[in-house]
């Protein structure tokens, strides 16, 4: 979640509901040679947020969860990352093919603070050794770890496997992976036997999934509309007019499901300020309920010739 989770996206996920969440990946690296561009990305008048740290050497990155401890709930290593240009550093998921230094990382950031320390992962590299990978993380010290239910080399291709049995280890453990609607967060956790989710790519298509976890409830699209311009306004205050373009990530998951949604998405990438990008939402969600749809969230029926809208 690399360039999405950033503070306004993290705030905004709260409002709906979500009851912790993670900074973006920051490598250990850059927060020990230019802290004044990290510290943009740390937490700020926020709660139960953790401070995601990434890299391959374990004094480096205890030097660096030591900067960041004041900021942070608690700190999570990733080890779990499958971008080629972090596994070529040795850092992310390619931590899970050298357990013995996942191991001294663990080791050396528990020493270096008083935070809890927890440690994000998947099954393993290229098959799955989550017993190792799981041990390791209980013989090192890790206060809990999430498991994503793919291997490194996976991606984020085929189904995330949930059946991991994740009760029998003596650490609290959290499974994420495809969690896309509040049945997905049940099954997920009684597959899996983790006491938590995370959810990361829902929360981008749907951002209001928060909601209907927590509360039971799916919003109006009037509400949606207002927390889609609450979004822009906070980016805008946190990062400036410039950063409008960020917000393009976020319109699919804003427009998902309502009527005229690709036209409105093409549309807006067209937006370089914040008074342009108001104007299109405004517009947009405007004509939706103009045009007699109801305040409920619609929902896409699709098949291989057609898409309509229905209530």
């Amino acid at each position: 979640m690399s360039g999405i989770t950033n503070r306004a996206f993290r705030k905004i996920c709260t409002m709906w509901g979500a009851e912790f969440s993670f900074t973006e990946m920051i490598s250990a690296e850059s927060v020990l040679r230019n802290f004044k561009v990290v510290e943009k990305m740390l937490p700020k008048d926020e709660i139960n947020v953790a401070v995601q740290l990434f890299g391959n050497d374990p004094f480096k990155m205890a030097q660096a969860a030591q900067i960041v401890e004041p900021y942070a709930k608690w700190i999570d290593i990733n080890a779990a990352c499958p971008v080629k240009k972090v596994i070529k550093k040795g850092s992310g998921g390619a931590l899970l093919r050298d357990l013995q230094r996942l191991e001294r990382i663990i080791q050396s950031v528990k020493t270096a603070v008083k935070v809890p320390v927890t440690v994000k992962v998947r099954v393993g590299f290229e098959e799955n050794e989550l017993d190792a990978i799981l041990n390791t993380c209980i013989k090192a010290g890790a206060d809990a770890v999430e498991v994503h239910g793919r291997t490194v080399v996976q991606q984020y291709s085929g189904e995330a496997y949930w059946d991991l049995k994740l009760s029998k280890y003596t650490l609290p453990t959290a499974i994420s992976g495809d969690i896309y609607e509040p049945e997905d967060v049940r099954e997920a956790i009684e597959r899996s036997g983790a006491q938590a989710v995370l959810i990361a790519r829902g929360a981008l298509r749907k951002p209001w999934i928060f909601a209907q976890i927590v509360q039971g409830r799916t919003p109006s699209v009037p509400e949606i509309e207002q927390m889609f311009l609450k979004h822009l306004k906070m980016q805008v205050e946190e990062e400036g007019e410039r950063s409008v373009y960020k917000m393009r990530q976020f319109v699919a998951g804003y427009t998902h499901g309502i009527k005229g949604a690709r036209e409105f998405r093409e549309r807006f990438t067209k937006a370089n300020t914040e008074s342009q990008a108001r104007e299109m939402i405004e517009e947009f969600f405007n004509t939706f309920l103009m045009n007699g749809c109801n305040n409920e969230v619609v929902e896409w029926i699709e098949d291989s010739q057609s898409r309509r809208c229905c209530t």
